[in-house]
């Protein structure tokens, strides 16, 4: 018991800055699987599904074409922030560049398509770049900012 005990005294604060406590790393699986979610929702359901970010809020909802402006409204209001106190401070698009203020929108088509789109998130002082391609359904992850003119 007592080698048992010398060993986790040791072990444990390793484990502290792990990839599983991480706050970065947990909203960066939050964001990745709400990427997912919207696009198997497109082709499943047939409907446009729409990612809205307010980058004024770093809040993020998710409505469809099939929603009612009743429903798009209570989805609004309803926007949060990564579930680890992250924000996304920026969303990027190929032709209209990056956009840090306002609100931006990704689309996911009902056949699997979605908007080429970088999101970048933070939480504290990391960033992590998402990148949507428009034909392939796994979202790519980048551990730094990342533009599409570092892609090329």
């Amino acid at each position: 018991m007592a080698l048992i005990g010398i060993v986790f005294f040791f072990a444990v604060p390793r484990f502290e800055g792990s990839f599983l406590l991480d706050d970065a790393t947990k909203d960066s699986r939050w964001l990745m699987a709400t990427l997912n979610n919207l696009r198997e929702e497109a082709v499943r359901t047939h409907r446009l599904q729409l990612l809205h970010v307010d980058l004024e809020t770093g809040r993020i909802w998710t409505t469809s074409d099939a929603m009612s402006p009743e429903q798009v409204a209570r989805a609004a209001a309803g926007a949060r922030r990564p579930p680890a106190g992250g924000s996304v401070a920026g969303v990027e698009f190929p032709l209209r560049g990056r956009i840090t203020a306002g609100r931006a929108d990704i689309r996911f088509h009902p056949g699997g398509r979605s908007d080429q789109a970088l999101i970048h998130l933070v939480n504290g002082d990391r960033v992590h770049s998402f990148l949507v391609e428009p034909f392939l359904s796994q979202v790519r992850i980048f551990d730094r900012l990342t533009g599409f003119d570092q892609l090329r």
